[in-house]
């Protein structure tokens, strides 16, 4: 196969790996649908390939499982599943909050600070969807401003799994309101330099987020 033929192949690939993992973290296709390669193909104008390709990547990425005599499918995510990523992800935004804390600027705590007035807003307005996303920006620019490229990185990679955890298990409004006690919390011991504090209240925060979102889940 040329390098051209390569390149347009990966990219294809690519595109049907980003129309699925978006129509997936958006629910437009629930947990336990089944990702038939021949429809997705035929929907998409495209060959066999890319589609199993991109099934492969999003299996990677915990998004698709294969089940036996079924083939693909929208990994539906078990309470093990939950419970393990959080496990990690206390660590790692507790780690973040800990190297941000030296690194940021009256400008950075006031970015947060309008990031929580803005949730509040949006909590009063009763959108779900708006809040998961600012949400997802706030926790994102702590990470951001940790310095640390492996720890962002590291952090990106399970974006997507979280992001259905918030969607899936969302406690509107109460846990939402809970979270943003929380996170002002958070941004007040970042503002007193209080580095320690800031990274035990992220950590019992994502603890928190654990526990009511299972607890709504049932």
């Amino acid at each position: 196969m040329l390098k051209k033929d390569l390149v347009v192949h990966s990219t294809l690939a690519n595109q049907v790996y980003q129309h699925l993992k978006k129509r997936i973290i958006n629910q437009e296709l629930k947990p336990g649908t089944r990702l038939i390669v021949s429809h997705i193909a035929a929907e998409l104008g495209t060959s066999l390939t890319p589609v199993r390709e991109a099934l492969t990547s999003l299996t990677k990425d915990g998004l698709v499982e294969m089940i036996p005599h079924k083939g693909a499918c929208v990994a539906k995510p078990t309470r093990k599943n939950f419970e393990d990523l959080f496990v990690v992800r206390k660590v790692l935004e507790g780690l973040s909050v800990r190297l941000a804390a030296s690194r940021l600027t009256p400008a950075d705590i006031q970015t947060l600070d309008e990031l929580i007035d803005r949730g509040d807003s949006i909590l009063s307005a009763g959108e779900a969807e708006s809040w998961i996303e600012m949400d997802m920006k706030l926790h994102g620019f702590i990470a951001q401003k940790s310095g640390n490229e492996l720890l962002i990185e590291i952090l990106s990679g399970i974006q997507d799994r979280i992001h259905i955890f918030r969607l899936l298990t969302v406690g509107w409004p109460d846990g939402v309101k809970r979270a943003s006690q929380e996170h002002q919390a958070i941004v007040s011991a970042l503002r007193r330099g209080d580095v320690e504090g800031a990274e035990k209240l992220m950590m019992e925060h994502i603890e928190n987020t654990l526990r009511v979102g299972l607890e709504n889940e049932e």
